[in-house]
C-alpha cells in the first residue's frame, strides 16, 4: 500500500495538538496538599572492628554520623584513631537519597525543605521536624539495637558532623538511657526540634562540641548557641574551637579518643 504524503496541513495540526498540550500542562492546578508517609526501608551500617577485637570482652562502640549528601562510605575515612583505641567504629548511612551537585548519590538524615534550604536562619518546617524524629527515634534505636545484637559492646558514643551533628544531638537527649556520651562536629541544636522530649532529660550524657572559627556553613555563633542551651540544661560540656572552616578536624582524633576514654 501507498502512503499517503504529509502535507503543510497535518504538520500544522499536529504542532496545533502539541501547544495545546503543552499549555494545558502548565495550567495553575488549585487546591493541592502534601500528605507525607512513613514508610519502612532498608538502610546500611558500615561496621570497622579494630584489630585485636575479642568477642568475649566488650568493647566502647562509636557510631559515626555523616553530614547532609554524605555516605556511610565516605565516613570510613574517620575509622582508624577509633579501632586503634579499641573501639568499634559504626556508620550508619542516611535514609534519604540526595543527588550532589557532582551527579553522585548522597544521602541527608532528614528531608530539607529546598525552597528555604538554609535551616538554621528559620524555623524548622513540620516536614523536617517530623523526618528528624523517624531518625532520631526509628532509625538510630534499630542501629544499637542491631549492633549489640552482632557484637560485644559496652559503652556507646555517638559522634555526628553538620547535619550528622543535629541528629547526634537529638539521639543523645531521646536515647539518653542508652547512650554515655556524643561529639558533635559543626552543627547545632534547637530545643524546637526535640519534639516531646524534654532537653534535661539527657543532661547525663557527656557532651564534646568541637567547632571551627572560620566555619561559613554553620557560623561559630550557632555552634555556642547549641553549647550555651545544653549548659544551661546541667549537661557536661566540653568546648574545644580550631582554626578551621566546616570540617571534621582529623589533627584533633587524638584529643576526641581520650576523650572518650576519659571515666
Amino acid at each position: 500500500m501507498i502512503q499517503p504524503k504529509p502535507t503543510v496541513f497535518s504538520f500544522l495540526l499536529s504542532f496545533l495538538l502539541v501547544v495545546n498540550m503543552v499549555q494545558a500542562q502548565n495550567d495553575t492546578i488549585k487546591n493541592t496538599s502534601t500528605l507525607w508517609h512513613q514508610v519502612e526501608a532498608f538502610t546500611s551500617t558500615k561496621v570497622v572492628l579494630p584489630d585485636d577485637y575479642d568477642s568475649s570482652e566488650a568493647h566502647t562502640l562509636v557510631i559515626a554520623l555523616h553530614g547532609y549528601g554524605g555516605t556511610a562510605d565516605s565516613f570510613l575515612s574517620l575509622s582508624k584513631p577509633f579501632t586503634d583505641a579499641g573501639f568499634i567504629y559504626a556508620a550508619p548511612e542516611a535514609p534519604y537519597p540526595y543527588v550532589r551537585s557532582n551527579g553522585k548519590q548522597g544521602y541527608e538524615w532528614f528531608l530539607y525543605d529546598i525552597s528555604s534550604y538554609i535551616m538554621l536562619e528559620r524555623p524548622a518546617s513540620d516536614m523536617e521536624k517530623a523526618a528528624m524524629r523517624v531518625t532520631t527515634e526509628k532509625q538510630m534505636k534499630q542501629v544499637m539495637r542491631d549492633l549489640k545484637e552482632s557484637y560485644n559492646i559496652g559503652k556507646i558514643f555517638f559522634t555526628g558532623f553538620s547535619q550528622g551533628g543535629i541528629i547526634t544531638y537529638l539521639t543523645g537527649i531521646h536515647h539518653h538511657d542508652k547512650i554515655d556520651g556524643m561529639i558533635i562536629f559543626s552543627s547545632v541544636v534547637d530545643e524546637d526540634w526535640l519534639g516531646s522530649d524534654n532537653i534535661q532529660d539527657g543532661k547525663g550524657v557527656r557532651t564534646l562540641i568541637i567547632q571551627g572559627e572560620k566555619d561559613e556553613l554553620v557560623p561559630i555563633k550557632f555552634a555556642e548557641a547549641g553549647r550555651d542551651l545544653l549548659i544551661e540544661n546541667g549537661y557536661d560540656v566540653t568546648y574545644k574551637k580550631f582554626d578551621g572552616k566546616h570540617t571534621v578536624p582529623m589533627h584533633l582524633m587524638d584529643f576526641v579518643v581520650d576523650w572518650i576514654s576519659k571515666e
